[in-house]
């Protein structure tokens, strides 16, 4: 029994003899699990995504709570009780986790997709065979990130799970060499409202209410030159997701460089102010 409970749970479970009870007792090590306040948190943080359907959630939540120490229970499900009873699914409403299961290996085994997806306000969905290098969470949805295989762009396309109708893991597998493989985590660093296009490196002045919401926005933004008001910045990023996002600053940002991006700016703020004369 100890070499089976061993080799199953590691260190987080022991078998012990307990003389009081004059038998073996499994215990956990307490470092090794969640503990009740861990659990409040991750629940509270899955109740404001607002990521998947209700059922999914409700079920999700239970047994995350389930996990915590039967006496605390109670406490973790009253306290988030108002905000699981006015849980709204997102619009789709669509069960997710089985799907980003499914490509969550087929993107850790390199096995090419063929994926039926559904734009918005498209009556039919367009097929398309894909590669699937990562899967992300951002702002109330899951993303896969892939590469078109009958296109050789040097970006991926970001495909919004909830809208792939169907899909297919294939037998097919891709190759990625070490060197040039795609990183989740730097993805994310520089993509903004999950919208791609080419990476860039920016410049821009901002002299808002928060500077540290900004490098928080920025992962990859570093201050190069400020005078206490008004900062200059640096980051690299993805072009088109960005320029909405700089948008949103209102008149508290001037993009410097590159050139051409600046011009975008200035025009599509000229193209906004046609709307209020």
């Amino acid at each position: 029994m100890r070499t089976y409970v061993a080799d199953t749970f590691h260190d987080f479970i022991t078998l012990e003899y307990d003389r009081k009870k004059n038998g073996y007792v499994l215990k956990k090590s307490e470092d090794d699990w969640l503990t009740n306040e861990e659990i409040l948190v991750i629940s509270k943080i899955l109740l404001e995504s607002r990521a998947l359907k209700k059922t999914e959630m409700d079920r999700l939540l239970k047994k995350l709570i389930f996990q915590s120490h039967p006496q605390n229970q109670r406490f973790i499900q009253d306290v988030i009780r108002n905000e699981h009873f006015h849980y709204v699914s997102l619009q789709h409403d669509q069960p997710l986790i089985q799907t980003i299961w499914d490509l969550s290996r087929a993107v850790h085994t390199k096995r090419a997709i063929v994926i039926d997806y559904k734009k918005e306000g498209e009556d039919s969905p367009i097929t398309r065979k894909l590669k699937p290098v990562g899967i992300v969470f951002s702002e109330y949805y899951f993303y896969l990130i892939a590469f078109l295989i009958d296109y050789d762009f040097d970006f991926p396309t970001i495909y919004r799970i909830d809208r792939i109708v169907r899909y297919t893991v294939t037998n097919e597998h891709f190759q990625s060499d070490y060197k040039n493989r795609f990183e989740e985590g730097e993805f994310r660093k520089r993509v903004q409202f999950m919208h791609a296009g080419e990476l860039m490196k920016i410049t821009f002045r901002f002299w808002g209410p928060s500077l540290q919401a900004i490098l928080d926005r920025l992962p990859t933004a570093k201050v190069v030159e400020t005078d206490g008001q008004v900062s200059v910045i640096e980051a690299e990023v993805y072009g088109l997701g960005i320029k909405m996002w700089l948008l949103s600053q209102a008149q508290y940002l001037e993009v410097i460089k590159p050139e051409e991006f600046r011009e975008e700016m200035r025009e599509t703020i000229e193209k906004m102010l046609e709307n209020y004369t």
